[in-house]
């Protein structure tokens, strides 16, 4: 199974956008386990977990070097259009491509 986590400042966002692309990856049954996390549980979460994809939210666009330092996997970054339209279509398909 893929894992995956979502991250923004608090978590808080991401989590209604996490819900939706669950909801995607069971209607094209996939089995992707997708999370959000805050920015600071993030890091924690890649240092003693398995990850296979970080999507990172707009506003944080500026730690990708941290998390690409700290983690071996793909560190994505989510469009501002793409997370503020909650495109789960366009933002699935960068799980997909990681």
């Amino acid at each position: 199974m893929e894992k995956v986590i979502v991250v923004c400042e608090a978590g808080i966002t991401t989590s209604l956008l996490v819900k939706k692309l669950n909801d995607l990856a069971q209607e094209k049954e996939q089995e992707i386990d997708i999370q959000s996390k805050s920015l600071e549980e993030g890091l924690d979460y890649i240092k003693e977990h398995e990850v296979d994809v970080v999507l990172l939210g707009p506003q944080i666009h500026h730690s990708a070097k941290n998390y690409e330092a700290s983690t071996d996997a793909k560190v994505a970054k989510i469009s501002v259009e793409d997370y503020n339209t909650m495109n789960v279509y366009s933002i699935f398909e960068q799980i997909n491509e990681a």
